[in-house]
């Protein structure tokens, strides 16, 4: 695969994280648009699943296999707010996965 597709598969996972927490943020501290960030990371993974419809499956390596199944399956359950405790412990877990498969994608870059 080309650079270039890892890079921008880092660029896409960077910018999810970065949704992640700034509804972390907002959660912690009551903020008044915390639903819309909500809809944001909804909104970014819906958007993001239609650009891997688009690509072949067979062209998949580790890193996208693994973000595209991240992606299916907080398509197919969304996030939910429980207390302040647990959806932070939630939303950490998310940023974990993320964080995994982002340092695998290292390996290829």
């Amino acid at each position: 695969m080309y650079n270039l597709e890892y890079h921008q598969l880092a660029q896409h996972i960077h910018k999810l994280l970065n949704l992640i927490e700034t509804y972390k943020f907002a959660i912690v501290t009551q903020n008044k648009k915390k639903q819309q960030y909500k809809q944001d990371i909804q909104q970014f993974i819906e958007d993001e699943l239609i650009l891997f419809s688009d690509i072949s499956l067979q062209r998949f390596s580790l890193p996208h296999y693994n973000y595209y199944q991240f992606l299916l399956i907080h398509d197919q359950s969304p996030i939910e707010e429980l207390t302040i405790g647990n959806t932070i412990k939630y939303l950490d877990t998310l940023q974990n996965q993320l964080l995994e498969t982002h340092k695998l994608l290292q390996t290829f870059l």
